[in-house]
């Protein structure tokens, strides 16, 4: 029951990355052909070293928003609706009362966060490639 136990615990923590798993590196070049510079690594890696979390690369959504206009005295009055391709639904503003309407059809970018120079949390993979999780805040905060 022990052995099974163990078992299970390691199956579980296969994939887990422990924050003893992870060092600290500097970002050196950013977005063509990122490179970082590990702590304590004589050399940097390269771009093809290196895999980043999702959230912390350009992403562009495509979005689709209807506009609605009323004038209210000599005050425009509006609404924005909208649905984003991930299924999001926006929506902001007073409902429409009358027409006329348009719509908008588009690409909202949201930015990367990462900058040269950037502290990294990194932690190493299979085949000396490195995973980047986040910016490192440190105890400041910032």
């Amino acid at each position: 029951m022990l052995r099974e136990a163990l078992n299970l615990w390691k199956d579980k923590m296969s994939g887990h990355i422990d924050a003893r798993d992870t060092e600290r590196a500097t970002l050196l070049s950013w977005p063509d052909k990122p490179k970082i510079q590990v702590d304590g690594d004589p050399t940097p890696y390269e771009h093809d070293k290196l895999i980043f979390a999702e959230y912390l690369q350009d992403r562009k959504v495509e979005a689709y928003f209807e506009i609605g206009q009323y004038m209210e005295g000599e005050e425009a009055k509006g609404s924005v609706t909208g649905v984003l391709t991930n299924g999001v639904e926006y929506e902001s503003g007073a409902p429409y009362e009358q027409v006329p309407r348009s719509s908008l059809q588009g690409v909202i970018v949201i930015p990367s966060p990462l900058k040269v120079g950037d502290r990294l949390i990194v932690s190493r993979t299979t085949g000396q490639r490195y995973y980047v999780h986040g910016k490192d805040v440190g105890l400041n905060g910032g």
